[in-house]
């Protein structure tokens, strides 16, 4: 009897629903939506983290700096009324910027009698339609690169622009076929506050190697990424998003192949070697398939709706502090379990020991199994949130009492 109550797997079994039930809790009540205690514990297991550069490390919040009327075919009405026109079907954040600064020089886009047909997104290069049956294009450098409308700019004029790209600019382009760019314009997006700091605690204290992907060109990539901390071997320009999707894919398999390297099947079992996990944080439409072939994929809650369908984990503030958070509750929640299944088995073997050596009691047994089960489950509610956003219990009665206070003060004041 006492062999069967041993065999009892209580313990081993209740533990782990109870870490990951008390880890997605302290993710919620943080903002962090997590789908499922695989996604949290996976969470845990991620060594290699690839960011999205607009909407992600930066605000996703353009502004326009520039705009260069190119030549004199078209005056600065002219230009505004045609972006407006070709970006307001758009959702991009940089269309909606465009067409705030047509709306800015009173510019109604609504009232604007040009006939617009075959509206199209290029994928990565920018956007096409027929404008009065005019083909109109707009988009970064490669697509008047493609179109051949590029290498006809004034070289003062792509001078410039080299140095918007330089400082960390978005820099578009308004082609008219038969006509050439009749535009050069740039927009510039501000970095978020905390990007600085996630990524160097990713990079120096978590041991985590981070790479910024981004359709942008090399010289707005590389100025965005130096001011976040990142080298330039961990920053990656001029992807499409196909090019994203290969990207990760590649970045995969190279994980892949390290782990098999250092592992086996049997150190896999206990796994001081688990093998490391790749994380893809996005916020766009660009970023869905790459956010779904990683092995975790985090959204920011600012994005779009695509990009969180796709995700594991969603920041519904869209703070990259959360991202640290949720990271580290995967490490604390792989912790706990560990704990709790080696206390289980030790448990176990302790009551086998002492019932081969004639000592151990049927109740004692019973007792040692009710106890190890009661000790996991609160070794496992731990990770519970605390009522007080992380203030501990013994300092709860302190905060209540300080806030009593305040109340009775104030209500003196007002008396």
């Amino acid at each position: 009897l006492i062999l069967i109550v041993v065999a009892c797997p209580c313990a081993l079994t209740i533990s782990t629903p109870v870490t990951y039930a008390a880890g997605l809790a302290a993710c919620a009540k943080r903002g962090i939506i997590v789908k499922g205690g695989a996604r949290l514990e996976a969470l845990g297991r991620v060594r290699r983290i690839v960011f999205d550069k607009t909407g992600t490390l930066t605000t996703g919040e353009f502004k326009l700096v520039h705009l260069n009327i190119i030549g004199e075919q078209q005056s600065r009405l002219q230009v505004l009324e045609h972006l407006a026109l070709m970006e307001e079907p758009s959702s991009h954040p940089l269309s909606n910027t465009l067409v705030q600064a047509a709306v800015s020089e009173n510019i109604e886009v609504q009232s604007l009698t040009h006939i617009v047909e075959n509206h199209t997104v290029l994928q990565g290069e920018g956007i096409t339609a027929l404008v009065n049956t005019i083909p109109t294009y707009v988009g970064n450098k490669r697509l008047f690169e493609r179109l051949g409308m590029y290498d006809d700019l004034p070289s003062d004029i792509k001078a410039e622009t080299d140095i918007w790209s330089h400082e960390g600019g978005t820099v578009g382009f308004l082609g008219l076929e038969g006509s050439g760019i009749v535009a050069a314009f740039c927009v510039s997006d501000s970095i978020r506050e905390e990007a600085h700091d996630v990524v160097n605690t990713l990079r120096q204290h978590m041991n985590i190697d981070v790479t910024m992907l981004t359709g942008d060109s090399e010289g707005a990539a590389m100025g965005i990424g130096t001011k976040v901390g990142l080298p330039s071997t961990s920053i990656k320009a001029h992807l499409t998003p196909e090019g994203k999707l290969t990207t990760v894919k590649q970045m995969k398999e190279e994980s892949s192949q390290i782990n098999a390297t250092r592992t086996n099947c049997c150190t896999q079992i206990i796994s001081r070697h688990q093998p490391d996990l790749l994380l893809m944080c996005g916020d766009g439409i660009n970023d869905a398939p790459a956010l779904a072939i990683s092995d975790v994929g985090v959204a920011m809650g600012s994005g779009a709706a695509m990009a969180m369908e796709m995700s594991d984990v969603t920041l519904m503030d869209s703070n990259l502090v959360k991202l640290l958070d949720s990271v580290k509750m995967g490490r604390r929640v792989l912790m706990t379990i560990k704990e709790n299944i080696l206390f289980s088995l030790i448990s176990k073997l302790v009551v086998m020991f002492l019932t081969f050596g004639n000592t151990m009691t049927l109740f004692g047994a019973i007792a040692s199994d009710v106890g190890t089960m009661l000790l996991v489950t609160i070794n496992g509610m731990k990770l519970l949130p605390t009522e007080e956003g992380g203030v501990c219990c013994g300092c709860r009665n302190r905060v209540k009492n300080q806030r009593a206070q305040q109340y009775s003060e104030l209500a003196g004041e007002l008396v």
